[in-house]
């Protein structure tokens, strides 16, 4: 079955209509990327949707949601080794895990994200830092071709494929089966301490320091903030509780989950016609300042405990958040930066945007480390991501800021995350990667893919082929 539909990136502001297959098995899968090699067709695969642009849209395409092939196939309960298929969410894996002592190395902001798009996009967390990323725990993984090829892939067999297919968008394939690392746990909770932190400087200097003794960091930074307060915010930094120092382990996945209530009493879900006034009202600038001052008391008072699950799913504490947004919807622009340029490269961008008048609403600091993937976006640095709201007004100019902040970025030897991008040009994409690395990207494209069957709107604006019209816009 099949229906032609609206889809949407996560960021509400790439639209496009594309039909619409949900798979339950490996053979409806392949008999669906033959056939449309036959008649030339195009195949994106989507997960759970959580790429916030184009990622997985496929304009006039085909697109296969995955999400029906989640079943957690075995679970080493002693080893900590999960083999999965390619629809099973973040949450599904923690919830099965956490109750024996286990915990994904790797989470993002949201739970709902899935395992295979989770392997496609290579996805970072808090402590990208200190373990590296998505990618680096898994085992290996199943891959069909287009061609109706079944390959096993690892570091030891078709290893040229493994290190390609992670962080390669769904271009070589689609993910059947993933054997996952998990990471053992003492403890449900984390001990946070949270650091108010003056201006960007002090921001970065304290994550660099901090790296040691801290098993998660983030920070959270002020956009609207000038001068010698540029970048200030308020810094998270978690540790595991060891095993003796826990009377009470808290594993239990009913305990896990994001809180439902503000102060035990507002449902959250009640939350976001408050967050559209105060987007819509242009009180985001105040909103920040009180955000800032808070996170001064906040760094006064001793380290909490907190669940993995509070800690790491914050994008998953107001149902419905993104409806505050509409119509226009978000655009991300995160910018990955080596630690020498870094300081210079985001107090640019943020005193760009602040002269443009299109300040960030959302900022988030993170630090990280290379990654051994041949589409690798990893840096020995930072990241910076920043959330602009999307308006019908602003659209144009925003885009075109956003490149024109991209080239000031890659020209000081940054690099960009496919799940987040909504963008980058053909030139820019080129400049994304280290020499070669494209060109080797695209011959093992061509040698499972010769049909070039396996497209997205993300990949057609990326290389500048096909038709398509990946950045339809919202009304707004």
């Amino acid at each position: 079955m099949h229906e032609n539909e609206e889809l949407r990136g996560w960021g509400e502001s790439t639209v496009s209509r594309g039909l619409v297959h949900r798979v339950e098995g490996t053979a409806q899968l392949a008999e669906l990327m033959a056939s449309a090699g036959g008649r030339g067709e195009t195949v994106a695969f989507r997960g759970g949707g959580r790429s916030y642009g184009d990622a997985a849209l496929n304009t006039g395409g085909s697109i296969v949601e995955l999400g029906r092939l989640d079943r957690i196939l075995e679970f080493d309960s002693k080893e900590g080794i999960a083999r999965v298929e390619p629809g099973v969410t973040i949450a599904a894996l923690w919830r099965m895990s956490i109750a024996h002592g286990f915990w994904p190395y790797v989470v993002p902001g949201t739970m709902h994200v899935t395992i295979g798009g989770a392997l496609s996009m290579n996805i970072h967390g808090k402590n990208q830092y200190k373990v590296g990323s998505f990618g680096e725990y898994v085992r290996s993984f199943r891959l069909l071709t287009p061609s109706g090829e079944e390959l096993r892939c690892s570091r030891t067999e078709n290893a040229d494929l493994f290190h390609a297919a992670i962080g390669g968008m769904g271009l070589l394939g689609c993910i059947l089966e993933i054997e996952l690392q998990l990471k053992r746990v003492s403890s449900g909770r984390l001990l946070v301490h949270a650091r108010s932190t003056r201006d960007l400087g002090e921001a970065m200097q304290a994550l660099d320091t901090s790296q040691a003794d801290s098993d998660y960091m983030v920070g959270w930074i002020d956009c609207f903030a000038r001068g010698s307060r540029l970048g200030r915010g308020l810094l998270h930094l978690a540790q595991q509780v060891p095993a003796q120092e826990n009377p009470d382990p808290f594993l239990s996945p009913a305990r896990q989950d994001v809180p439902g209530r503000a102060f035990g009493v507002v449902p959250l879900a009640w939350l976001w016609p408050g967050l559209w006034l105060t987007v819509h009202g242009r009180a985001m600038r105040w909103v920040n300042m009180a955000k800032f001052y808070a996170g001064i008391r906040e760094a006064s008072r001793p380290a909490y405990l907190q669940t993995h699950g509070a800690f790491h799913f914050l994008l998953d504490y107001v149902p419905g958040w993104k409806r505050a947004l509409m119509p226009g919807g978000l655009l991300q622009f995160q910018p990955f930066v080596p630690k020498e340029q870094a300081h210079a490269v985001y107090t640019h961008i943020l005193e760009r945007c602040q002269r443009e008048g299109l300040v960030p609403y959302l900022g988030v600091l993170k630090r990280h480390r290379p990654a051994p993937f041949l589409m690798s976006y990893y840096v020995d640095g930072y990241s910076l991501a920043l959330d602009f709201s999307v308006t019908g007004s602003n659209r144009e100019r925003l885009w075109k800021l956003c490149r024109e902040m991209a080239d000031h970025v890659l020209a000081h030897g940054g690099r960009f995350y496919y799940a987040k991008d909504s963008v980058l040009t053909p030139e820019q994409f080129r400049a994304n990667h280290e020499p070669g690395a494209i060109e080797q990207f695209l011959a093992l494209k061509a040698r499972v893919d010769p049909k070039n069957v396996l497209q997205t709107d993300q990949w057609r604006r990326l290389t500048n082929s096909g038709q398509g019209s990946p950045l339809l816009a919202r009304a707004g």
